[in-house]
């Protein structure tokens, strides 16, 4: 009964230390609740295949990395973020074949991004160099 006891005890500490934080996944900084967006090239949109798995892989100024999905429209929609400057690289994965593992290919988004506070809709160019 001790045990259990115990366990109950430091559970509610755990929340009570780490639940009331204002720090998001350990960020300290400012940040935005949400945001939603699409991608693009010559300021068309980017469709991607259905079973294709497509992210953008950001990279903080401060050294944090994030991964943002994009739907098959290439589109996304996302949480909390860090407000700031990111460098991008969009990761795109096609499904396995029978003799090979997952392709997958890697373009670096030539203009980054900037997630700014009171924003909610961004925009983000693929560049010239991007092939669909």
């Amino acid at each position: 009964m001790r045990t259990i006891n115990r366990l109950v005890a430091t559970f509610c500490l755990g929340l009570a230390v780490f639940g009331c934080s204002n720090k998001k996944g350990g960020y300290e900084g400012p940040t935005v609740d949400a945001f939603h967006g699409k991608v693009t090239h010559n300021g068309n949109p980017v469709k991607f295949a259905e079973n294709e798995e497509v992210q953008l892989s950001l990279y903080h100024e401060k050294g944090q990395q994030f991964g943002i999905p994009l739907k098959a429209d290439g589109t996304f929609e996302i949480g909390w973020m860090p407000t700031g400057k990111y460098a991008m690289m969009l990761e795109r994965t096609a499904p396995n074949s029978a003799k090979k593992g997952p392709a997958k290919t890697r373009y670096n988004v030539p203009d980054g991004l900037t997630i700014e506070d009171g924003k909610k809709d961004y925009v983000i160019e693929l560049g010239k160099d991007f092939k669909p």
